[in-house]
């Protein structure tokens, strides 16, 4: 396998394809430097790809996992996401063992690996136990489907009953209303945009929910937006009310971008960059936090999570914010445990005392 550029500027990838004889391929995709990345990905999935036989041991677990990630029924992003972690971490380390033969002994060193690693610069860093966790539950869910196909891959899944490792989740504190406005004070306008969407409304500040909202899903007449929701268990879409004060803001909006470049019509995204749609938020909200001097760890998700900390307070029951925010009211009771803790004991609080020892008279 190869990537090269050919002399008019294409990018192309050479591979020997065993099904047809061993004969040498070659895959285009086009020039520039989205061309080169796409030619590398691909160059890096064959790399993948290639069985190293072991006779007598069985399939691979990079036989499976591949199986898995074309056979399984993913959306894009989670299917992207798992594509991630099989490339940068799991398949290195377990790829070319025999699936049947992964044992607990073989996820113990995944562990340790994962906690003491070198990067590039020789830098010892570790792996949170949450990201970890992750990936052993990525290898458990990868044998158990291929254990329960019908005819099964694998006789069993060797490694079932492994304890995953705890998750070092720790409990990041929703911004402060001062923390707010000094991240809005040194945000671009898209990242503006992008903050008050998630603060007023509690959506996921991501490619699926945040950043596909369009114009044409706000119903100007009944003041609500249709959110289509990431695929986290809750609702497929859902149907979410505009907080009166930003209603006015989203109608400015509107204007703007109709005077500006008349692009405030049917399924233009309302946060753009330049006048056009964007995938993350991640760079203009770390530079923001950094020119407001904000050093503390805080994320795009913690405004989603100040919504949430916040009609918990306000007294708003588990069914009604989950149904807003498009999660199921065991996750948010699970998740915001330390919020519900606090209101449980206002609530105790607030029962009246009585006199327990006040003797007859």
């Amino acid at each position: 396998m190869a990537v090269m550029q050919l002399p008019d500027g294409r990018w192309v990838v050479y591979y020997q394809n065993k099904t047809t004889g061993g004969k040498r391929r070659r895959e285009y995709f086009g020039r520039g430097p989205a061309a080169e990345s796409a030619a590398k990905d691909r160059n890096d999935e064959l790399r993948l790809r290639r069985i190293r036989p072991r006779q007598g041991f069985g399939t691979l677990f990079e036989t499976l996992a591949f199986e898995y990630l074309e056979n399984k029924n993913f959306d894009l992003n989670s299917q992207r996401h798992l594509e991630t972690r099989l490339k940068s971490n799991i398949l290195p380390d377990l790829g070319a063992t025999p699936a049947i033969r992964i044992t607990d002994i073989h996820l113990d060193k995944y562990i340790q690996k994962r906690r003491l690693q070198t990067i590039k610069n020789k830098k010892i860093v570790q792996a949170k136990f949450n990201t970890i966790a992750r990936e052993l539950a990525d290898i458990k869910a990868i044998l158990n489907w291929s254990a329960t196909r019908r005819p099964p891959l694998i006789p069993i899944n060797p490694v079932r009953d492994y304890k995953l490792p705890k998750r070092d989740d720790a409990i990041i504190l929703p911004p402060t209303p001062d923390e707010t406005a000094a991240i809005l004070k040194n945000a671009p306008p898209h990242l503006k945009r992008a903050i008050a969407l998630s603060y007023y409304l509690g959506l996921r500040p991501g490619a699926v929910e945040l950043l596909t909202l369009t114009w044409d899903r706000i119903n100007w007449s009944t003041q609500t937006i249709l959110v289509v929701s990431a695929k986290k268990g809750g609702p497929r879409m859902r149907s979410v009310p505009i907080h009166k004060l930003f209603m006015q803001t989203l109608k400015d909006w509107h204007t703007i971008d109709k005077e500006d470049c008349g692009t405030a019509t049917g399924a233009t995204t309302i946060v753009r960059y330049r006048g056009k749609p964007i995938k993350s938020i991640k760079t203009a909200w770390k530079k923001a936090l950094d020119n407001a001097g904000i050093t503390r760890r805080l994320r795009p998700y913690d405004l989603r999570h100040h919504f949430v900390t916040k009609a918990l307070e306000a007294g708003a029951d588990y069914k009604s914010i989950a149904e807003i925010v498009g999660s199921r009211p065991e996750t948010l009771m699970k998740h915001y445990q330390h919020v519900t803790t606090e209101l449980r004991r206002q609530t105790v609080s607030k029962i009246p005392p009585i006199n327990l020892y006040e003797t007859k008279k």
